[in-house]
């Protein structure tokens, strides 16, 4: 949508606003804002997250300190922005009284309005800003002070136009939002829809009419009456690797044998590798080489990459936090196996509370446990085929959904920079 202009600009002489409307006025940040340094105890001031939506209660996955003791004190309508670069977004205006890391800043609004503050410091022009102002000695420790934020050069519409700016930006960008979430909503059936069909192929087959019997293996139920359910062990070798030690050079410098670790398993096929260690590593730490096609199985991972299953395409050798399944003969293809093992997932992550694993992660011995389903090896290769024309549908449309979720937030993120910086006019708008 276009959107109208202002009749008169200005140069700002400040490369992220350019050019500013005329009537608009340019002051430093901390003309417009108090720092607020309060310490204060979480036993008094609920924990807070400082996070890229914006100001919550304290998230069950947040960084917990022992010094509870320590923290800096945020009242409702304060700004609070995460000083560290690794952060980046993560800002937004409180709506209640908390409490929050030291690593982060908080201002109290005192000549700006705080619902126009909450766009305009949480835009991605600003973000950028902000951060040049940071300093530190490696990019992930990177962070901006208060002192140094101070310094920021603003523009300042008039109370009322700041007003007429929250207001639009409250609703357009909620309209996004819906749009967004309808999207993701949309993605999360898709992937559940591509599961289910993975399931019903590698567990009932393509025949809905052949007789069934009970496969004896809980997540399996009945299965065609001319499949067997055994053990995994008994078709594919399964083993993990190791993680040579860091300190030796000669086991990494200008190595040329690809080596893997459990991120790997995020996607689907494996066709390259972003470390390699010598041949030397290989032998003194017995790494296996694991051959193309074989299927490589996420061992640990708290829930991320337990479970996770990934068809290998070129040799490799693995760390520890990996088993690899290499069917041992010719009654088990390894598409087809990759295939059981997406299926498998959920019962993956959960099998090791069952084999008594005390770290929440899968063993190799309980992969070799793990009963599969094994039709007749002809019948495999035509449920990878089904699968395949199948699942790229359900990718093509879960791409395509990506793509608008994508371009979605781009507009969302273009549109609140340039109505906070002035680009467009929106005083106006219904």
């Amino acid at each position: 949508m276009n959107w109208p202009v202002y009749a008169d600009y200005k140069e700002s002489g400040v490369a992220w606003l350019g050019e500013v409307p005329a009537h608009w006025s340019l002051r430093r940040l901390g003309s417009q804002f108090a720092e607020r340094k309060t310490t204060v105890s979480d036993q008094d001031y609920e924990p807070l997250s400082v996070t890229m939506s914006g100001i919550v209660a304290q998230l069950d996955t947040a960084a917990k300190t022992d010094n509870g003791e320590n923290r800096k004190l945020v009242r409702a309508g304060d700004f609070v922005i995460n000083s560290r670069s690794d952060r980046k977004g993560s800002a937004g205006l409180a709506v209640r009284d908390g409490s929050v890391s030291v690593i982060s800043t908080v201002l109290k609004p005192r000549a700006i309005s705080g619902r126009f503050a909450h766009h305009l410091l949480r835009s991605a022009a600003f973000q950028e800003e902000y951060y040049r102002f940071g300093s530190g000695i490696v990019a992930d420790l990177w962070s901006t002070r208060y002192s140094a934020m101070k310094m920021i050069r603003l523009a300042i519409p008039t109370a009322a136009e700041q007003e007429n700016i929250a207001d639009f930006l409250d609703r357009e960008t909620a309209k996004i939002d819906a749009l967004i979430d309808k999207q993701n909503q949309l993605i999360t059936t898709l992937r559940e829809d591509r599961t289910a069909t993975i399931t019903h192929a590698v567990t009932k087959g393509l025949n809905s009419e052949v007789e069934t019997i009970g496969s004896g293996a809980a997540w399996l139920g009945s299965i065609p009456a001319h499949w067997t359910a055994p053990q995994l062990g008994m078709h594919a070798a399964v083993g993990n690797g190791a993680t040579p030690s860091r300190e030796r050079v000669d086991f990494w410098t200008s190595g040329t044998v690809p080596w893997l670790n459990s991120s790997h398993v995020n996607r689907d096929e494996i066709t390259d590798a972003d470390q390699f260690v010598t041949a030397k590593a290989r032998t003194e730490c017995h790494l296996p080489l694991v051959s193309a096609d074989s299927v490589l199985v996420g061992l640990t991972g708290q829930g991320k990459t337990r479970g996770m299953a990934s068809i290998l395409r070129t040799p490799a050798t693995i760390n520890q936090h990996l088993a690899y399944l290499t069917p041992t003969g010719s009654s088990l293809d390894s598409e087809y196996l990759h295939n059981v093992l997406v299926s498998a997932y959920r019962v993956l992550r959960d099998v090791s509370e069952e084999n008594g694993s005390t770290k929440g992660g899968l063993t190799c011995a309980a992969l070799r446990k793990l009963r599969i389903p094994v039709p007749p090896v002809d019948e495999q290769r035509r449920i990878v085929a089904y699968l395949c024309a199948a699942t790229a549908r359900i990718d093509l449309l879960t791409r395509k959904s990506a793509e608008v979720v994508s371009t979605l937030r781009e507009y969302r993120s273009a549109l609140i920079t340039a109505a906070v910086t002035g680009k467009i006019d929106v005083r106006e708008a219904a």
